[in-house]
């Protein structure tokens, strides 16, 4: 039976905070022997939180589509990259509930992996829209909400890429008391650091504000993958510290866990490389390693860069006795699913994807970096 330890842990939150159960919780919390010289080095497995589609959305999700339900809301706007694991996420979920999902798509660099999840959106039954840039996407927000405000067969769920909020973020905070009972129940203590890649910054808040909670002496290393201008420690502290004042307004004591965020947070800035979705060596490095030695699959985008910067600071500190935790947050269950789903099923605005040269229209990202779009090679992304 499926074990929420949010809720487990407050009780008092079964009746001020809906959720919905998706995942199958715990999720493992396995050791990975011969990949650092750290001999504590545990995996938290929520690559295998749902059978259909896993990774870090279900907790999430969780509470998102429960407040979707309760609002009667029928679908679900939301953004992410042309990759996104996000919008995947909420359409494969939301269409158990019986929701429906439309997804607007920005640019990112193009390989096996984007190209599969593209097919995979179709699969999953996403209304797809392709918006170029952060600037399209907040236009097309915009033209949705003002398009389906008054349809009464179209009420429609505004949430935010990556569905980042204080009340998403809550997920994470069970996530951390799970991992807590989990060590415990191996004869372990808390660990001396978790590692989890950051994007949007929900997951690693969830994270932080669950250590503060549980009054943990570890520090949180939140990878963050995506630009600067997109994500700070002021946005994950101020995420983290707004879902533990939620949780004060729904019943819970917390303490002084607020007064914590700050010195249980280390952004690690160093693994982005050239940006938002481009590979770096490093990543390839500690994807083969944990391949090869472990059998665990990870991606270019997000986890492999965190794995990359987990197995630096193992090097580092390899007389450390103190397990270290790494959160895998992609979702491994649906590599299993035989996608039937062709480039010709996708709506004309993605196929330039499959064609093997970029998008070549208008696009702020292009200022950033390479061109954005621009298809990576094969050979250099496989995992």
């Amino acid at each position: 039976m499926s074990t929420n330890f949010l809720y487990k842990s407050y009780p008092i939150l079964r009746e001020t905070v809906p959720h919905v159960e998706l995942g199958n919780w715990p999720t493992p919390l396995e050791p990975l022997p011969g990949i650092s010289a750290q001999p504590l080095l545990l995996v938290k497995r929520d690559d295998l939180s749902h059978p259909l589609y896993g990774g870090n959305k279900v907790r999430k999700l969780e509470l998102i589509l429960a407040d979707v339900k309760r609002k009667g809301f029928r679908e679900i706007i939301t953004a992410g990259g042309l990759g996104s694991h996000h919008i995947l996420a909420v359409a494969a979920l939301g269409r158990e509930l019986g929701l429906r999902t439309t997804g607007l798509f920005f640019c990112q660099p193009v390989n096996e992996h984007v190209l599969n999840n593209l097919l995979l959106e179709v699969e999953f039954g996403t209304e797809m829209h392709f918006v170029r840039d952060y600037p399209g996407m907040a236009l097309q927000y915009l033209r949705f909400y003002l398009a389906r405000r008054f349809n009464p067969r179209r009420k429609t769920y505004l949430l935010m890429p990556g569905g980042s909020n204080a009340l998403s973020t809550l997920g994470y905070i069970g996530a951390v008391l799970e991992i807590q009972q989990q060590l415990r129940e191996q004869g372990l203590p808390d660990p001396a650091a978790i590692f989890v890649a950051a994007g949007t910054g929900g997951t690693a808040a969830g994270l932080l504000a669950g250590i503060a909670l549980a009054g943990m002496d570890t520090t949180l290393h939140a990878v963050r993958v995506v630009h600067p201008s997109l994500l700070g420690r002021r946005k994950i502290v101020g995420l983290a510290r707004k879902s533990l004042k939620l949780l004060a307004r729904k019943g819970v004591d917390i303490g002084d866990a607020a007064s914590r965020l700050d010195e249980r947070l280390l952004l690690e800035e160093g693994y982005l490389g050239e940006g938002y979705g481009f590979g770096t060596a490093a990543a390839q490095e500690a994807i083969s390693r944990f391949r090869e030695k472990a059998g665990i699959i990870l991606e270019g985008c997000y986890t492999g860069k965190a794995a990359a910067a987990c197995l630096d600071y193992c090097a580092a500190r390899k007389g450390d006795a103190r397990p270290v935790v790494f959160v895998h947050t992609a979702s491994s269950t649906h590599r299993e699913r035989e996608v039937t789903a062709t480039e010709r099923d996708l709506p004309p605005d993605f196929r330039w994807c499959f064609a093997g040269s970029p998008c070549r229209r208008s696009c702020t990202l292009k200022g950033w970096n390479r061109s954005f779009c621009e298809m990576a090679s094969r050979d250099n992304w496989r995992c």
